[in-house]
This record gives C-alpha cells, sequence and structure tokens, in this order.
C-alpha cells in the first residue's frame, strides 16, 4: 500500500458533482427530486446539471444556461414550472452539452443508442470542474448519504499494480462491469454509471471521441465470432458502449492490448489487470445508492455472476502481480452461468419452465396469487419460493429453481 492519507473532510470541500442525463416531461419530476437529494447531503459541494437533450426548456444553443426557462407549450404546467425553479435553485451551474445524433441500438431489445449524447454530456459537465474531486453520474440515480467517501477512501489504497494508469483509482459501479467468464465474455465492459475520484482521472475516463455508425452497425456485415454465445449473439454494435469507452482509453497507456469485437478475449487477462488498478468496484449496500429503474435488477439471483462484485474485485487485487490463471480464479461462476446458460440462454429472471407438470402448476399458481404476490414471483423467484409456506409451492419452487440453475 502506499502512504497517501486522504480525509473525508478534504473531498468533501474539494467536491463537484456532476449530474448528466436529458430533460423531459417524463423525468423532470424525478430529476428536481434527486438534484434536490444532491444539495441535501452535499450542501459545500459544486453540483453541475449537463443536460444532453431537452425539448422542456429554452436554449439557445451549447454552453451554460444562466436561467432555466420553461418552453412555451409547457407554461401552464405549474408542477413542471416547480420543478424547473428547484433544478434552477439547487444547482450551480446548468449546461447544455454539444449536440449528438443517436445511433441503432447496440444489441437486439434494447432502444436506441445514446453513447454519443453521454459522451458530450459528460465532457461539457467535466469542462467545468475545477475542484479536486468529482462524482460524475446519470441523473436518474443518487446516494442516500455520503457512505460512498467512507468507502472510497477504505479501498483507493490497495496495492496497485503495472496496469496503473490513473493518478488514483475512480469508484465505478458494480452493476454493469461485467465478469468475462460467466455469461457474456466481454472484456473491458467497465461501468459507466457513476465515476468518483480525482478530477483530472476522470476527465481521462471521457477523452473520447464519438463513436461511429461503421461500428454501431459492425455486426450487420461481419460474422459473429465462432463459439459466441447466444446473449454474445444479440449484439448489432461492434462494442458495447462501456467497452469503446474504455478501449479508447486504455489503449493510450497500453499500445498492446487488443479487442477487435465485443467478444475478443486476446487480452481478457489485461482487462481485470486495468480494473484491479484503476477502479473501485462499490458495493452498494455499503454506499446506498438508489436507482430505481434497475432497482428490481440488483436483487436478481445471479447479479454477482453476471457483474463483478466488490469480493471478485478483491480476488483480483490480491492477485496483481502474480502469475494467475483467471479462468481457474472464477471457475466456481462460470460453471454456474454455464448451467444457468444451458437452461436459460436469455439469463431471464424467470424463465417459462421445461417440465410439463411445473408449467401446469405455475399456471395454477398466477391464477390464484395476488398481484403483489405475482410480481414478487417473476423479480425474485427464488425468494418467492423460499418464502413460501405451502409445502407444494415450495417442493415445485425448488425443483424448478434447481432444474433451471437460477
Amino acid at each position: 500500500m502506499s502512504d497517501i492519507v486522504i480525509k473525508k473532510d478534504d473531498i468533501l470541500n474539494s467536491l463537484s458533482i456532476v449530474v448528466q442525463g436529458p430533460l423531459y416531461d417524463w423525468n423532470i419530476i424525478q430529476t428536481a427530486q434527486l438534484i434536490s437529494q444532491w444539495r441535501s447531503i452535499f450542501p459545500k459541494s459544486k453540483i453541475i446539471f449537463s443536460i444532453s437533450q431537452s425539448d422542456l426548456i429554452i436554449f439557445e444553443g451549447p454552453g451554460i444556461i444562466p436561467k432555466l426557462r420553461i418552453a412555451r407549450i409547457h407554461r401552464n404546467n405549474i408542477v413542471f414550472q416547480d420543478a424547473l425553479a428547484l433544478i434552477d435553485d439547487f444547482s450551480d451551474i446548468i449546461v447544455m452539452s454539444d449536440s449528438a445524433i443517436v445511433l441503432p441500438p447496440v444489441k437486439q431489445g434494447l432502444r436506441e443508442n445514446n453513447c454519443n449524447l453521454q459522451i458530450e454530456a459528460a465532457k461539457a459537465g467535466l469542462r467545468l470542474v475545477d475542484t479536486d474531486y468529482v462524482l460524475r453520474i446519470r441523473s436518474d440515480i443518487v446516494f442516500s448519504d455520503t457512505s460512498l467517501i467512507d468507502y472510497y477512501i477504505e479501498n483507493f489504497n490497495l496495492p496497485r499494480g503495472k496496469y496503473a494508469a490513473l493518478k488514483q483509482r475512480v469508484l465505478i459501479s458494480e452493476f454493469f462491469t461485467l465478469n468475462p467468464f460467466t455469461f457474456e465474455k466481454l472484456p473491458f465492459h467497465y461501468s459507466d454509471w457513476l465515476h468518483f475520484g480525482l478530477t483530472e482521472d476522470v476527465k481521462k475516463l471521457w477523452d473520447v471521441p464519438a463513436y461511429g455508425i461503421i461500428d454501431a452497425t459492425y455486426y450487420q456485415r461481419n460474422p459473429y465470432k465462432q463459439g459466441s454465445g447466444p446473449r454474445e449473439k444479440t449484439f448489432f454494435s461492434r462494442y458495447a458502449v462501456e467497452q469503446y469507452i474504455a478501449i479508447t482509453v486504455f489503449k493510450k497507456y497500453f499500445h498492446n492490448i487488443k479487442l477487435d469485437y465485443h467478444n475478443d478475449m486476446t487480452s481478457v487477462d489485461e482487462s481485470l489487470y486495468i480494473l484491479a488498478d484503476n477502479f473501485i468496484i462499490s458495493n452498494f449496500k455499503k454506499t446506498k445508492i438508489y436507482f430505481a429503474k434497475y432497482q428490481h435488477i440488483m436483487q436478481h439471483n445471479n447479479i454477482n455472476i453476471v457483474c463483478m462484485s466488490q469480493e471478485a474485485w478483491k480476488k483480483i487485487v490480491s492477485n496483481a502481480g502474480k502469475s494467475v490463471n483467471f479462468k481457474n480464479l472464477f471457475k466456481n461462476e462460470a460453471e454456474i452461468a454455464k448451467k444457468s446458460l444451458k437452461n436459460n440462454p436469455n439469463n431471464e429472471t424467470f424463465p417459462p419452465p421445461k417440465d410439463i407438470k411445473t408449467k401446469i402448476f405455475f399456471k395454477i399458481l398466477f391464477y390464484i396469487l395476488s398481484k403483489n404476490k405475482k410480481n414478487k414471483l417473476k423479480t425474485n423467484p427464488k425468494k418467492f419460493f423460499s418464502d413460501s409456506k405451502s409445502p407444494i409451492t415450495k417442493y415445485f419452487g425448488e425443483k424448478y429453481i434447481s432444474s433451471m440453475g437460477l
């Protein structure tokens, strides 16, 4: 470990929060609520709201917006006006990012790819940061207190190896920093939900050009690598957004790393060493995050197999500098994923059972359950069946969970 000492008050006294995202009628209330929360828990911090797109406000192009003004079509909406006033009051700076065009979906089942909007909004907000530390975060996420700083201080000073490119580690989300040995073979897939650390380091992580249409439609012209898994074959794009950002940044420091397409495993070991040496994987139970959009996914049975948990990250950190076989290191996780993918290739939370008797039982069960219990069954079947007091429900549930590898 190095001898760097950081005090929490030093961070709190030199911290900016860059909240980035769109501002529309469907998210203005939530945005106002969350920015209000940021001001409540970080009263001394500079809050910068970087808007990627909006049809709700009047603006004259990219740059700082001195005062939020609501568009004519919404002027009679008092709720929107109040929300806009809160955003204006609690934000120190509001900026409209440079324009960018959306791209086709990254893969099947997703909406359009907003990668370039995200990049421009991050850059626009980070340009205005003049504090030592910054938290850059999506506008639909918030923390309930300052625990993330305690967690950062607790973990930033762990030993680092030869793949340290940033001055200090940067805190990122455990969701969706993917484990490339389990459900999807996607190296360099470091979550972009949030970045917390030294401002100079976070700025480096967003020093990337726009993603191009040719790469965004790569698999419309190119075959998948032989042996690609079912989930990897859903991609249209050459890379996931997270991979594109990571490989673009870290190739500047490590010229030999390679990622020619999304499931190219050539540099998988290097991707894990870079993860260990430059990032801290969050533990959202300790840092107390609230993210309504993905709250259900955080309860998914296999989430710590799909993603890199704090424990998995520490396993990599503790093996830094050693001759380690990562495939063996994550052998148990890989076996769980293999079993689950065999029965549930799309990694659904509640895949349909294969056994005819179980299918019939579930049909009856859905008919008699209340709406709340149906939702519990769909979002967390393992917990639903473990909590059930009915012996027959427990029997079929345990049979189903075991057979599906959930």
